[in-house]
């Protein structure tokens, strides 16, 4: 089994965008991001009360297999691509992997160029990664969730916190009024959003303006937000871009701006929290129940911010997959496969009901 490891890889809006450089320096945004060490024993933590549902069936070789495949695609996978490829080679030897970690915008190119066929991608494809694969094919790739994002660890796919300014009142939010606040066409149905008044508040804050922040696009959280939150639908066009400059990373600025703006909203992961700045709570629909992002929320999938990442493939509709892509991907949602990312310790298990989901996606279990 040969695995090859490789490089790096992570941005939307337009309006009153303001140069990010210049906006640190006015806010006074001397702050640099956690370093590598420090993310890591972070990171350390985030799965230790994680654990494989036992529903989970475990994988038994249904036929002798042998060829080569290629993985392209996201660094930040290359920890539990490994373990998989590595535990995988245990119940099919004759499957060898070769896992190329780039980033995961490289995934697309490699899958369109045919020079490999699994792409993990620690996000959803960007729009123009899946139109340049339809130009080609004719049909978009399909992306199975392999595992659940990090609840709060910088860099690893983690869940999406919504802030305001510590001083606003706000405790909570739909999703429709999350929508009604960040986009124009509001597909969730919930009316325009644009003071704080609407949302209930009184006193000082009856007419106070919402000021939106957000990451440049084209980014994996930005997208990922458009596409659960807005439903496809379009952005505001009085978000405030932030972008990362230096050690400051994007979401960072996002939080550090909104403790300088007491009528700020904006997302960024739970990882980057300050004193100035707090979450609100989050329900699905009108009268809950709410999720405020614990461990065992994000974990379950409750949180409606909860991500998952990837692993992309070319296959044509109706047409079943190669049986060694299928025996990979059938692996890795099985007991023994979830058993790797609860190892890996910083990506989290899947919950039953979404591998099913997924097993699904595969043509059913096996």
């Amino acid at each position: 089994m040969r695995i090859t490891m490789g490089a790096v890889g992570t941005g939307r809006a337009s309006g009153r965008s303001i140069p990010t450089l210049a906006l640190a320096l006015v806010l006074g945004w001397g702050v640099c991001a956690a370093g590598p060490a420090a993310q890591r024993a972070r990171g350390a933590q985030e799965s230790p009360r994680a654990t494989v549902d036992p529903r989970l069936p475990e994988y038994k070789p249904a036929a002798v297999l042998s060829g080569e495949l290629t993985a392209v695609g996201a660094d930040t996978m290359e920890t539990l691509m490994k373990l998989w490829i590595q535990d995988f080679a245990h119940y099919e030897p004759g499957i060898h992997i070769e896992n190329v970690s780039k980033v995961s915008g490289a995934a697309a190119p490699a899958l369109i160029a045919g020079t490999a066929e699994l792409g993990p991608v620690a996000r959803e494809m960007l729009p123009r990664e899946t139109e340049d694969f339809e130009k080609r094919f004719g049909y978009p790739p399909v992306g199975i969730a392999v595992a659940g994002g990090s609840q709060r660890t910088k860099g690893k796919t983690h869940a999406i916190a919504i802030y305001v300014n510590k001083a606003n009142p706000l405790s909570r939010l739909t999703l429709a009024q999350l929508d009604a606040i960040l986009s124009t066409t509001r597909n969730r149905g919930y009316r325009d959003l644009t003071r704080w008044g609407q949302l209930g508040l009184g006193g000082k804050w009856k007419n106070a303006p919402i000021h939106i922040y957000g990451v440049k696009q084209p980014n994996g959280i930005a997208h990922f937000m458009q596409m659960r939150v807005l439903e496809g639908g379009r952005w505001s066009d009085g978000i405030t871009s932030l972008t990362t400059v230096g050690s400051l990373n994007a979401l960072d600025a996002i939080t550090l701006a909104i403790g300088k703006d007491p009528d700020g909203i904006g997302y960024a992961g739970f990882q980057d929290a300050n004193p100035d700045v707090k979450t609100v709570a989050l329900a699905e629909k009108k009268g809950g129940p709410y999720y405020r992002g614990t461990f065992e929320e994000v974990l379950s999938h409750d949180y409606p911010l909860s991500r998952v990442i990837y692993i992309y493939v070319n296959r044509q509709p109706g047409r079943a997959l190669d049986p060694r892509i299928d025996a990979f991907l059938q692996y890795i949602l099985s007991r023994q496969g979830q058993d790797q990312v609860v190892k890996e310790g910083i990506f989290l298990p899947l919950p039953y009901r979404i591998l099913e989901q997924e097993r699904a996606k595969l043509g059913g279990a096996k």
